[in-house]
């Protein structure tokens, strides 16, 4: 009988091993389980966060766009009568251009019509054959 209550005692004792072992593990597996629960908090603050200052950012630069659309405007419109005085004296110059082209080509021409008579009223007057 100091046998069966020895074996009884030692399956008693395996068996509170195996308890104390599964608690064990129960406690390490739900403290990794929580460090994971709290590092993916961690993660969702900082995105939330990100996410906020992303939103101020493009605010900002959403009002910064739209000063300078309305400083472009004003600019635009401000100097809307020189750009036009520009085009106006742009045209007159390209008007004086023509012309001085045109009669410089009739001046040329005259000049080489009248420079073969010229050359031959010299070479008259010089009697070269």
């Amino acid at each position: 009988m100091a046998d069966n209550t020895d074996i009884l005692l030692k399956m008693v004792e395996q068996i509170r091993d195996d308890f104390r072992d599964e608690r064990e593990a129960s406690r390490q597996s739900r403290a990794t389980l929580h460090e994971r629960m709290d590092a993916v908090a961690d993660d969702v603050g900082t995105i939330k966060g990100d996410i906020r200052i992303l939103g101020e950012v493009d605010g900002q630069v959403r009002g910064e766009l739209q000063t300078l659309s309305a400083t472009v405007a004003a600019n635009q419109a401000a100097i809307q009568p020189t750009m036009d005085d520009w085009k106006r004296i742009r045209s007159v110059g390209l008007g004086v251009v023509g012309l001085l082209a045109i009669g410089g080509i009739s001046l040329g021409a005259a000049a080489a019509w009248a420079g073969e008579g010229l050359i031959g009223a010299i070479r008259g007057w010089l009697r070269i054959p």
